[in-house]
């Protein structure tokens, strides 16, 4: 055998192959694993090239593998001038004192960016307005992100710099609200954000690039070796597969990325002709792997769209951002040129739409594109039947149960909705398979409070929300590995520890399989390896 580049040794292995194999050292050469087993048989290959990792009694497992993330957007985050989020706001005076602030700090007619605000969250109970912002920030467009990406509030100049006014008709799929004179409050809902967020001044291929890296490194320090960006070019247009391009010719991406692009980005799709997928510039650093459409918004936004009203608003039912015709059309389009398909959905009338749509493909599982429902957040039991019998894949976004849990069972969905919200249980029993994620900057990254969410059902409130939903450590972590790399087709690469896959690979401080469930959070990632090399240590 030829020399290992890396042996980790000393502890536990949890390998998540088919077996649930345990072991307590690993070899890796070349960037792959080429050795599992005890110590001493490992062990016994150590050259003086050899880069030895001793456990010391932690527990190793697969580099955590997060199915639904927007590292752009995460990366803009991490160096906004605004942080919009509560905490640390409490009111929307504190946000519009971060603004005054940043408007200090800039030159005259310098964007202001912030992100993470939450409406929820704030002692008025609403959005900031064009009203609030404007007395600090008549000579700076504003443009602050609502914290589930569907919204933003602009104010005046920043209205003036988009072109939005008062007889600005309202764009398919989106909303800009108005007050009782039908002016525009500043606030802008799902397409209409998305479009204030693109008529941002360009911000070249090194501004998008540096953001990248800014998650990269976050990505590393929980480790994430592997993410699933679900909409390339929705905050950055192309100039985001432009700054992937670059870091991949430079090697400075460490984490593994796989793309889908957003569907309003794919030439020939509106027309029904879409491109298929060029190939040409694949590695195992950066793959182009699907298109990402979003059929409606979120619920705590009001706008994810349910079969029955909303418990604060039973006359609201949120609303589709694509007629489910069109999302049919668009869905078989795709999947005829080539594309793996992956369709937001949160609400269950939304989810429907969208099963619909896989379904007309065919025979279960369809052309074998694994074609993929994100967040499936409101999942019915008739509706995962219709998912296991067609094949369709689940990426849940697991940590609404704690940061949103307590408002969907007391404001937006009520207690029988709100108990289902993530049905992984139900799913597993019907043999759908599912990834978990974070849809950072949306909540924070790291896995293992992911998986804590999944086991434990509990609320930010400290209330369990649906007991009967949870599921085991192992299976949770499958869902951030094993079963996530399933969902981009890569299983047979990495999300487990096995000879010849990836030897990509995160080093915790106690193994999560026996400590006690309600202590899984605590758990702290202290290595993070990539292809064999440790590029990040606590």
């Amino acid at each position: 055998m030829v020399q290992p580049d890396l042996i980790v040794r000393g502890g536990t292995v949890l390998t998540l192959d088919g077996a649930d194999t345990r072991a307590s050292a690993l070899a890796a050469s070349g960037g792959r694993i080429v050795a599992v087993g005890d110590d001493r048989a490992v062990g016994g290959l150590v050259g003086p090239g050899t880069t030895v990792v001793e456990l010391n009694g932690r527990t190793v497992i697969p580099g955590f593998v997060e199915s639904h993330n927007h590292p752009t957007f995460f990366g803009m985050a991490l160096a906004a001038p605004v942080d919009a989020g509560s905490p640390p706001n409490d009111a929307i005076g504190d946000i519009v004192e971060r603004v005054r602030q940043a408007v200090r700090d800039r030159g005259h007619g310098e964007w202001i960016t912030g992100y993470r605000y939450d409406d929820t969250l704030l002692a008025e109970n609403r959005h900031p307005t064009r009203g609030d912002l404007d007395p600090v920030s008549q000579r700076n467009p504003v443009i602050l992100t609502h914290v589930s990406g569907h919204f933003c509030v602009v104010n005046s100049a920043a209205m003036r710099a988009i072109g939005i006014g008062a007889a600005s008709e309202d764009p398919p799929g989106g909303v800009i609200a108005r007050d009782e004179r039908g002016e525009p409050t500043g606030l802008l809902v799902e397409t209409a954000a998305f479009l204030a967020n693109s008529a941002l001044p360009a911000r070249g291929t090194d501004f998008m690039a540096e953001a990248l890296l800014r998650a990269d490194a976050e990505y590393l320090a929980n480790g994430v070796t592997s993410v699933h960006d679900t909409g390339i070019g929705l905050v950055g247009g192309e100039g985001e597969l432009d700054a992937y391009r670059l870091l991949t010719r430079e090697g400075r991406l460490r984490t593994r990325v796989r793309g889908y692009l957003i569907h309003n980005r794919v030439p020939g799709l509106t027309e029904g002709r879409p491109v298929g997928p060029d190939r040409a510039g694949d590695t195992d650093g950066f793959r182009m792997t699907g298109v990402k459409i979003v059929a409606d918004g979120s619920i705590q936004g009001r706008t994810g769209c349910l079969a029955e009203g909303y418990a604060c608003a039973p006359d609201e039912h949120g609303m589709m951002l694509l007629e489910p015709g069109e999302l049919s059309r668009r869905i078989a389009a795709l999947d005829a040129a080539g594309w793996q398909v992956a369709v937001h959905g949160n609400g269950d009338a939304a989810i429907e739409a969208i099963i619909d749509g896989y379904a007309r493909l065919g025979a279960p599982g369809g052309t074998g594109r694994r074609h993929r429902i994100e967040h499936c957040q409101t999942a019915r039991e008739d509706q995962l039947d219709r998912m296991a019998e067609h094949g369709i894949l689940a990426s849940f976004f697991i940590k609404h149960v704690y940061y949103w849990g307590d408002r969907h069972r007391d404001v937006f969905l009520g207690p029988e909705r709100a108990r289902r919200i993530s049905p992984l249980a139900s799913a597993r029993s019907r043999g759908v398979r599912f990834g978990l994620h974070s849809d950072t900057p949306v909540t924070p990254v790291p896995p293992m409070e992911g998986i804590w969410c999944a086991v434990n059902r509990m609320t930010s409130g400290g209330v369990p929300l649906g007991p009967e939903q949870a599921i085991t450590p192992e299976q949770a972590l499958r869902g951030y590995t094993i079963d996530a790399a399933y969902l981009a087709g890569e299983e047979d690469v990495k999300g487990s520890l096995e000879v010849g896959k990836l030897a990509d690979l995160a080093v915790l401080s106690e193994d999560p399989t026996t400590v006690p469930p309600d202590r899984l959070r605590e758990l702290t990632v202290d290595a993070t390896v990539v292809g064999g090399r440790v590029v990040w240590q606590r």
